[in-house]
């Protein structure tokens, strides 16, 4: 469980990165805290005993652009194909707050997935998108990502991480198939 964000308290509350806390509340639920092994470019959390084997909850250091370098030696680590990925990033073509599922395509400009790709060498992950909306007039892409959204799109945005983390919860202990359907269909 992979969640694309940029590090430190200047962007934490960034619409950028809506994927480190969305997969910061589910490691929450399982009462897990993130931790940066020695060394490392990222931070995880680790949950041991999930249903189908460990879960991997992780948070690239290496800023969004470069968001897969830490990923092929952490995929190489636990012994996971790109088909047990599943990434949580912005969408910018989905409406503040909605969330969708799914599994493979393009990236659609998201340089963080642009970098997941190039490092894992597949587009066959699963994404899970939070909707943060189009900029502004007179506003560029850049500005909107990195900027702070407005008191209620705050709202529905910390709401979305929320679900988004009750969605990783569920993709874990359920049929992830399933979970996608039911969280597309409901238009969550």
């Amino acid at each position: 469980m992979v969640g694309l964000g940029n590090p430190g308290v200047r962007y934490a509350s960034t619409r950028h990165n809506v994927g480190f806390r969305a997969v910061e509340e589910s490691a929450a639920q399982y009462d897990l805290q993130f931790r940066k092994p020695f060394l490392a470019r990222y931070e995880q959390a680790r949950l041991i005993t999930g249903p189908s084997g460990p879960v991997v909850f992780v948070k690239p250091l290496t800023y969004m652009n470069r968001s897969g370098l830490v990923l092929p030696r952490l995929m190489s680590r636990y012994h996971a194909g790109p088909e047990k990925l599943l990434v949580v990033c912005d969408n910018l073509d989905l409406e503040v707050g909605r969330i969708r599922l799914k599994r493979g395509g393009g990236t659609a400009g998201h340089n963080g997935l642009k970098s997941v790709v190039a490092e894992t060498e597949s587009t066959e992950f699963y994404r899970l998108y939070i909707g943060i909306g189009r900029p502004s007039q007179g506003v560029s892409v850049v500005e909107h990502v990195l900027g702070s959204p407005s008191e209620h799109e705050g709202q529905e945005l910390e709401t979305a991480c929320r679900r988004a983390g009750e969605i990783i919860r569920d993709a874990i202990e359920g049929d992830l198939g399933q979970v996608m359907n039911d969280c597309n269909r409901r238009g969550a």
